[in-house]
């Protein structure tokens, strides 16, 4: 299976956090899929995001409008590119 790039990885407080962020996205044209959280990105477990089809300028500002909590947002580039963070709750 071959990834399509740039996707986007958003990782949760909780894997509550991750439902609620599926149900608000499911009938909407964005292309996503819950996964386990990368071992690059974490090493705690988890529940991650993989979004892809939607531009960087928008992932965030859809996230906020819908009232998302999440822990971080990180870009995957390239094959073989370390995940680069855009966004952190800090």
């Amino acid at each position: 299976m071959t990834e399509k790039y740039p996707f986007f990885m958003i990782t949760f407080p909780s894997v509550h956090h991750a439902l609620k962020f599926e149900s608000k996205l499911k009938g909407m044209e964005i292309n996503f899929q819950l996964v386990p959280v990368p071992r690059e990105i974490s090493t705690s477990c988890g529940v991650a995001a993989k979004v892809e089809g939607i531009p960087e300028s928008e992932i965030c500002d859809f996230i906020e409008k819908n009232g998302l909590e999440y822990d971080a947002v990180y870009v995957y580039d390239a094959p073989k590119q370390k995940p680069r963070l855009i966004k952190a709750i800090e």
